[in-house]
């Protein structure tokens, strides 16, 4: 979970590490690249644990399913998340690189990115969202801000939290972008609701992926 930093050069830290034998997960998003030159996933969720609702990271190396299930995901030619250490953070972040690709020059149907600090988050997606040509694009990702305001729910005014996108979260050929987003804040509340434009900024980072969506 989100927490206070423990020192003077963070913006946040983490909870201590919280365990559950029969949690139900709702909603999570996985952002996998790479970390010291082994597979790592970045993972923002909302899970059911004994009634009550949760949101936070979960730790991918001490994951267990109870049972088989199916996950859906997608993967990028041409780029790749990398973590980093980021001066401006003081913490190691994914980044995007670029990746040889040795096939044909193809036109390009999604990209992958970061925010720093401080961009809002609604208005870097329309902006990225130019450099797809595409009637209807899908977005996913995760993240942190500093604070929000909804156009149907009350404000979240805690400026440390952690955020993971819903799945309808979508831009529109007419330029229109729905941004419904779960979070969590410093005290462990937790918020939904779509974005308002300019009033949803990045705290440290947030990881996105805009892929043609085939629902127009």
């Amino acid at each position: 979970m989100p927490d206070r930093a423990v020192d003077s050069r963070h913006a946040a830290w983490y909870s201590d590490t919280r365990s559950s034998e029969g949690a139900r997960l709702k909603e999570a998003v996985a952002i996998v690249g790479r970390k010291e030159g082994d597979w790592f996933a970045h993972i923002h969720a909302f899970w059911n644990d004994g009634g009550v609702g949760h949101l936070g990271h979960l730790l991918p190396d001490s994951l267990i399913l109870k049972k088989s299930t199916e996950i859906s995901g997608y993967g990028i030619k041409g780029a790749a998340f990398v973590a980093a250490p980021d001066p401006e953070t003081e913490f190691t972040l994914f980044r995007v690189r670029g990746v040889e690709d040795s096939e044909e020059e193809i036109v390009p149907n999604a990209l992958i990115s970061t925010l720093a600090p401080f961009e809002d988050l609604t208005v870097s997606i329309l902006k990225l969202a130019e450099n797809l040509n595409t009637r209807s694009i899908e977005v996913l990702g995760l993240g942190s801000l500093a604070g929000a305001a909804f156009e149907d729910a009350a404000p979240m005014k805690g400026l440390i939290s952690e955020i993971l996108l819903q799945p309808t979260c979508r831009v529109q050929a007419d330029n229109k972008c729905t941004i419904p987003i779960r979070c969590v804040d410093l005290d462990g509340r937790l918020h939904q609701g779509k974005l308002q434009a300019g009033e949803a900024p990045t705290l440290v980072t947030c990881e996105l992926l805009l892929i043609e969506s085939k629902q127009n």
